[in-house]
């Protein structure tokens, strides 16, 4: 083989399968092109020209034979190594144009260097170099629907040769021009040939046919004639490359997907990619409202509640450290005492019962290890307001508060621990019943002596509601007399005197005017220090809890639907979009763009599609809750996490749903898809 030769086939074959029979559109053509060769190929409709122009642009596959483009055989490469050849070595001249009619003359021009991935700015310089070089400088915003025959054709050429290729193919540039542009779009073609360009010419003008340095004639897949044409192959001419737009690695950025995906997939259709993005936005745009107006109407109520309180309050010291406990007690304020408990007993009659409570960290002893109960100092009406019981044994009474005596009252669970531990030191297996046989015996906490005088009975506990509320298990607790806890633990010379104060009603009724009571005692006792909390009762949070979960599982049910009609919808207008641009995912194909090149960017609108729709869900949404809310006299309340989870479940739509019909576009057939109206 010459060292000139830039293609050299030997017995290529491509052959379909049509029905039951297999159609031979080439049956063993031999051919070698050189460098500077301007090849004329003509035969009759059905000859396999067409087929022969697909295989040298790498369009198809052959099924038998060697084909080579510079010593490098292009039957064996995958789609991303004849994509790449394409786009550097191959430039197209179609006779259609091909050109997208929603860029302009520069756009157009450069699109084969997208495929490169050369930067935006020296692409465009370079396609307007090239634009200027084939007299194009005066119209370079304008789209193809502006421009005639002959400067379509001229722009054809342009992103031809933008990439420097070492091959031009020209599948009958003339065909749909008059005698005057064919004329000035071949002296174009002439010239290039003369500058070393290699070109490979179909057409179907007898007279034309002879202007080359060569003409092949094709019959029945067979090439029959090669002979020399009118003109002398050009000297090979070792052309120089620009670096700017070479020296670049293959690949499609992510920029140029973004641009694609909103010029093609946004604007092209401004009214139906609104009415596709209409199932996503309403879909977010409720999930979000539908939350949002959830959270302020529990806050609205928590603070009512605090404020309220319900038929058992409860009043928490917030046990303010450092500086600010400091604060408290400069201003004025003891916190939590016995005398507020008095003042509120004695000013709101509605008080039915009421009792006191102080925790303390102590080490808790007994004869056969350690125990870790909550220990509590509890005074008045414990047992009633928290309805606990006796199951053996007594509870304390005045005197043991008077005296500051040292006695407990253990929880079931306290009860039963120290059984167990006894037991198991003595080697005994027998099971644990009879709670009351530690009456009387001693504890040490702190190391001081303690009797135990009575036993709490079992309380049945649910520990997930527990968890659902601040309210701890009594059946681990060590009760003492409030007293003896003051007098004989130590502690902040600064901090409340009681822990917690709870507050039995007469009847639930009375909620407005006890909070209202409440509050207005501790503020004249507190001087005005707003150093507790009255909490939320525990049967009133478990109910609305359980109806707030039942509304919230509702909201995302409706709004999972309505995002995913808008997948739907996203999928059934992507591929109505493929069905329509199969031409130009053909265009893209001839200048170098890989099956995965055109599946991103079909993938890109789609997501582009959800993620806009989500945004304006967002906003959407925002609006609605702001009006909505200063409507009803709610809290305006967003979540964060919620506005992200929103949009990335509209992306996530858009990308599970867009992905089949980005599949489908990316294996469109190349050259059906060129051939498509």
């Amino acid at each position: 083989m010459p060292n000139n030769t830039i293609i050299h086939i030997t017995g290529l074959k491509r052959h379909y399968q049509m029905g039951d029979s297999i159609v031979a559109a080439l049956d063993g053509v031999q051919l070698d092109v050189h460098q500077g060769d301007f090849l004329m190929v003509v035969g009759s409709s059905g000859s396999g020209k067409s087929t022969l122009m697909h295989l040298l642009g790498l369009l198809d596959v052959a099924s038998d034979g060697v084909m080579e483009i510079n010593g490098r055989s292009m039957l064996n490469g995958d789609d991303a190594q004849l994509s790449g050849l394409r786009n550097e070595h191959i430039g197209f001249v179609f006779q259609q144009f091909n050109l997208l009619q929603d860029l302009n003359v520069v756009e157009n021009i450069a699109l084969p260097l997208v495929y490169r991935g050369v930067p935006r700015a020296q692409r465009q310089a370079r396609a307007i170099e090239m634009a200027e070089k084939l007299g194009l400088g005066h119209r370079l915003d304008h789209k193809p629907r502006e421009l005639s025959g002959g400067q379509l054709q001229r722009i054809a050429i342009a992103r031809a040769l933008v990439s420097e290729p070492d091959i031009l193919l020209a599948d009958e540039p003339t065909g749909n021009l008059d005698s005057s542009t064919s004329a000035e779009i071949m002296n174009i073609l002439y010239s290039l040939n003369a500058q070393g360009h290699t070109i490979i010419m179909v057409t179907h003008d007898p007279e034309l046919a002879l202007q080359g340095t060569r003409k092949i004639t094709l019959r029945d897949g067979k090439i029959i004639e090669d002979c020399p044409g009118k003109r002398q192959p050009a000297a090979p001419v070792q052309r120089p490359v620009d670096p700017r737009a070479l020296q670049h690695k293959r690949r499609l950025s992510v920029l140029d997907l973004l641009h694609i995906g909103v010029q093609e997939g946004l604007l092209a259709h401004q009214m139906r990619t609104f009415l596709t993005m209409l199932g996503i936005i309403i879909g977010v745009s409720s999930v979000i409202a539908m939350s949002s107006f959830s959270l302020g109407s529990k806050k609205k109520q928590a603070d009512q509640i605090r404020a309220l309180g319900a038929n058992l309050v409860r009043v928490v010291d917030k046990q303010f450290e450092n500086e600010r406990l400091v604060e408290a007690r400069v201003k004025g304020s003891l916190g939590l005492t016995r005398r507020d408990l008095a003042a509120m007993r004695q000013g709101i009659p509605e008080i039915s019962r009421s009792a006191a409570l102080r925790e303390v960290k102590i080490n808790v002893l007994h004869d056969h290890g350690t125990l870790n109960p909550r220990v509590l100092g509890v005074h008045g009406d414990y047992l009633t307001v928290n309805n606990l019981s006796i199951l053996g044994g007594r509870f304390f009474d005045h005197f043991d508060e008077d005296r500051s005596a040292r006695v407990v009252v253990l929880g079931s669970g306290v009860a039963r621990a120290m059984l167990v531990a006894r037991n198991e030191s003595q080697g005994s297996k027998e099971p644990v019943s009879d709670l009351t046989k530690l009456l009387n015996q001693t504890l040490f906490l702190g190391g001081t002596p303690y009797s135990i005088v009575g036993i709490l009975a079992d309380k049945d506990i649910d520990l997930a509601e527990l968890e659902a509320t601040s309210v701890s298990d009594p059946n681990h607790d060590l009760l003492m007399p409030l007293q003896t806890l003051l007098t004989r633990t130590a502690y902040h010379d600064l901090r409340s005197e009681i822990d917690e104060l709870q507050l039995q009603l007469r009847t639930e009724d009375d909620l407005s005017t006890v909070g209202r009571a409440v509050k207005a005692i501790l503020g004249i006792t507190h001087a005005g220090v707003s150093d507790f909390d009255l909490v939320i009762p525990m049967d009133l949070l478990k109910q609305k809890q359980q109806s707030q979960r039942l509304l919230d599982i509702l909201t995302i049910c409706i709004s999972s639907i309505s995002i995913i009609v808008g997948g739907i919808g996203i999928m059934n207008i992507m591929l109505a979009s493929v069905t329509e641009r199969v031409r130009e995912i053909g265009i893209r194909r001839a200048v170098g763009a890989t099956r995965q090149d055109i599946l991103r960017q079909f993938l890109s609108e789609a997501m582009i599609i959800s993620v806009t729709g989500g945004i304006f869900g967002v906003i959407l949404a925002a609006v609605v809750v702001i009006i909505t809310c200063q409507f009803l006299h709610l809290p305006i309340v967003f979540s964060l996490t919620l506005l992200l989870t929103a949009v990335v479940a509209s992306t996530a739509t858009g990308l599970i749903f867009g992905i089949y019909p980005a599949y489908q576009a990316a294996n469109k057939n190349p050259v059906d898809a060129l051939r498509s109206e």
